[in-house]
């Protein structure tokens, strides 16, 4: 083990040290459990080869054959492995279309997992306060809020999986591979806290995890949580679907066309809307601005600027940022609608105009107000990264000009300036351009943006002509997204497989040995080989299946040789010798064989033949065998929903379960992240197994899975939201700015 100096580490230190002592250990334990392995087929090899032909092929020998011919290429793939995990986490990529690959996952390949996620909650269970503060350091010095369990190298879930993303691609028998990972998990488990006790004695040295928390656990560091699959729930997910408005087609052929037929009665109420709430609210508006500057004219005074003079005005500001926009990106309680006023009016002296002597005409004012307010909404409600940010409000100006040629922008869906805005805040929204697909839809929506401030004068027709370029390039983009999708969705279907196994089992061991007198030894047996046997079973074969019968009868008849039972008048030695065969392929599927296995079956029919002869005593004795014993971990429980805001139950409304019953997959709402602003989810696939609905973001990104009353319940309290159907950004926008200003009239 590495040593700990306790001066106070710099970050980078901190990193290579993790990345050192994580890799050393790691790779020092595969080592040896490879050795043991070794050690073990060998041993029974030898067992088996006693008295038997020399020359018969021993299945043991074959295992031991495999494992030294590939041991080499697993422990270089599991330091290799490893190491990336570190290396990925100071400089993240992202996998791209072309290295995405999706297959059907096979029952060998879900067995694996079944061995990894069991690790991995067995140190949850065992470490878990420790984990998660080493965890929350991690993300502290990456400077983010929170890794995923993927993205921590510290996690259990990397941990757990570490064997498994070695081994995945290298044949191996399914029995070698059953005990390696109980060896692995073994020596984990033994070697784990010292390797834990030391990363803790050097974060706690920089002063990053609190001393109060040991390597055994301790108490949970305020606002830490385990990781998991669901957490990976990121801020930078925040993004707008606009799929059905691409496909809708016609638009507008100039400043003054309209695409009629193409709107709904609902556009036409909300623009109509704004602009009343908008005049309701301007006097106020304007007494605030005025101010008591008594050396200025007085607003009625002031003669209203042309339309001319404004599209003037705005021609100069257009290929800068206005200082409006610069000023509320900074500070997010200004008002974008009053400062942009404010410098149009002062950016009239560039064309001759003194700015005490003009105003806005009420109609120009309407437009300029509106854009302001989409333009605030569309900071304030989505996550754009600094990049994005800049590129957006390039868009201001011109998104002024067209609002004074062409008010239909505000009423038509398919006008071709409303369908640019909602491509381009696709193309930004959550792109932190971490992949080469991402810098480049970047690269392309900063060229379009470029285009159009450079050649936009009055002709709204480049709208178009740019929203047809972009959009080409988003439904690229959108096809690899498909894949990750599909990935999803996949992955989920998988968990929840090992979920329902799992649970199946489960019940079948309650049912069998709740408020029943069972002798300890067989309680044992059943409740982690069988149980485990049990949940494989479900997996490969189903529940339908002669396998899982024949399992269920083995337990049945073990425990009708009890007192009671319908064969416990049958000797013990000719039933037992009769199961024989059955519970050695139970116990094997957990890594338990040999003399092991033996130990194990006698001790059952001890206990049994205790409880006969009513040696209380003796019936309790006959687990110790098992404890000593090769032992699965526990089975766990099916994971939960977080009840939502903290409540003891799940408070929903008839009518939003209902109505979340109707989604469809394809259908976006908008969810709540842990910033509280609302980020569009998509429903990319429901549970045939559990019915729960799984959304993901714009990338394909889990986001969430719940069921219908779950997101009832968060509907509730506010951390869900419909949408339309047709909307994007544009749409929201809108519709919050309508709220928005309901309050300010309030």
């Amino acid at each position: 083990m590495t040593p700990v100096n306790l001066r106070p580490p710099t970050h980078d230190d901190l990193l290579r040290f993790s990345r050192r002592a994580v890799v050393e250990e790691l790779s020092s334990l595969v080592m040896t459990v490879f050795g043991k392995v070794d050690d073990w087929l060998f041993d029974l090899a030898q067992k088996e080869g006693e008295g038997s032909d020399p020359f018969a092929r021993s299945p043991r020998l074959e295992a031991m054959n495999a494992l030294r011919s590939n041991r080499a290429i697993i422990e270089r793939q599991f330091v290799r492995q490893y190491e990336g995990l570190f290396d990925e986490l100071i400089e993240p990529k992202q996998v791209s279309a072309d290295g995405i690959r999706l297959s059907l996952v096979d029952e060998q390949e879900l067995e694996q997992q079944l061995a990894s996620d069991l690790i991995s909650e067995a140190l949850q269970r065992g470490h878990g306060n420790a984990l998660d503060a080493l965890g929350k350091a991690l993300a502290k010095i990456m400077g983010v809020e929170t890794l995923t369990s993927r993205q921590n190298p510290l996690s259990p879930f990397n941990f757990g999986h570490a064997l498994h993303r070695a081994v995945k691609d290298v044949e191996l028998p399914n029995t070698l591979q059953v005990v390696l990972y109980k060896y692995y998990e073994r020596e984990l488990m033994h070697r784990f806290p010292a390797l834990l006790e030391t990363l803790m004695q050097r974060f706690g040295a920089a002063g990053l995890v609190p001393r109060g928390v040991g390597a055994g656990g301790g108490i949970r560091p305020a606002g830490l949580r385990p990781g998991g699959a669901g957490a990976a729930a990121s801020p930078r997910a925040n993004e707008q679907h606009q799929d059905s408005v691409a496909q809708e087609q016609g638009g507008h052929g100039g400043h003054g066309a309209s695409a009629q037929g193409n709107h709904s009665q609902e556009d036409l109420t909300v623009f109509s809307l704004l602009r009343e709430m908008l005049r309701a609210l301007r006097p106020q508006q304007q007494a605030t601005a005025q101010g008591g500057d008594g050396h200025h004219a007085a607003v009625g005074e002031r003669r209203p600027m042309a339309t001319n003079e404004m599209l003037s005005v705005l021609s100069l500001m257009q290929t800068e940022v206005p200082p409006a926009v610069l000023e509320t990106m900074e500070h997010h309680d200004a008002s974008l609608s009053v400062l942009l006023k404010r410098d149009l009016l002062q950016s009239a002296a560039r064309i001759g105009l003194s700015p005490d002597q003009v105003r806005i005409h009420p109609d120009e004012e309407d437009a300029v107000d509106l854009v302001g307010m989409l333009f605030d909404v569309l900071f304030d409600e989505h996550d754009f990264e600094q990049r994005s940010r800049n590129l957006v409000s390039r868009l201001v100006v011109p998104y002024i000009k067209v609002a004074l040629l062409d008010r239909q922008m505000f009423m038509y869906r398919t006008h071709p300036a409303r369908k640019l805005l909602n491509a381009v805040t696709e193309a930004c929204e959550g792109n932190g351009g971490q992949s080469s697909q991402e810098r480049e839809m970047l690269g392309k929506a900063e060229q379009i943006v470029d285009t159009l401030v450079s050649d936009f004068n009055e002709d709204v027709a480049i709208f178009e002509t740019l929203e047809s370029e972009l959009r080409s390039s988003l439904e690229q983009h959108q096809k690899r997204v498909e894949l990750a999708e599909r990935r999803a969705a996949e992955a989920q279907r998988g968990q929840e497989r090992l979920e329902q196994a799992r649970t199946q089992a489960g019940g079948e061991v309650a049912s069998r040995v709740d408020g029943r007198r069972v002798p300890a030894a067989l309680r044992e047996f059943l409740l982690r080989s069988w149980s485990h046997h049990l949940s494989l079973v479900a997996l490969k074969e189903g529940t339908d299946s002669v396998a899982w019968s024949a399992a269920l009868a083995l337990a049945d008849k073990l425990l009708d040789l009890l007192p009671g039972g319908r064969a416990a008048g049958v000797g013990l030695s000719t039933a037992m010798q009769g199961l024989g065969a059955d519970l050695v392929a139970v116990l094997a599927s957990s890594g338990v064989q040999g003399e092991t296995a033996d130990n194990v079956i006698r001790a059952v029919a001890d206990g049994i033949d205790a409880q006969r002869r009513g040696d209380a005593i003796a019936a309790q004795q006959s687990a110790v065998v098992l404890q000593a014993a090769p032992e699965p971990p526990p089975l766990p429980q099916q994971p939960r929903l977080k009840v939502v805001g903290g409540t003891d139950a799940v408070i929903t409304d008839p009518d939003d379960v209902e109505k979340l019953r109707e989604l469809k997959v394809g259908e976006w709402i908008s969810l709540a992240g842990e910033d509280e602003k609302m980020a569009p989810a998509k429903l990319a696939w429901v549970s045939p197994i559990s019915n729960r609905l799984m959304f993901v973001n714009r990338r394909g990104v889990r986001m969430l899975v719940a069921s219908v009353e779950e997101l009832a319940a968060l509907k509730k309290v506010g951390k869900l939201s419909m949408r339309d159907a047709q909307g994007g950004a544009f749409e929201d926008a809108l519709q919050r700015m309508v709220g928005k200003l309901k309050q300010d009239i309030a």
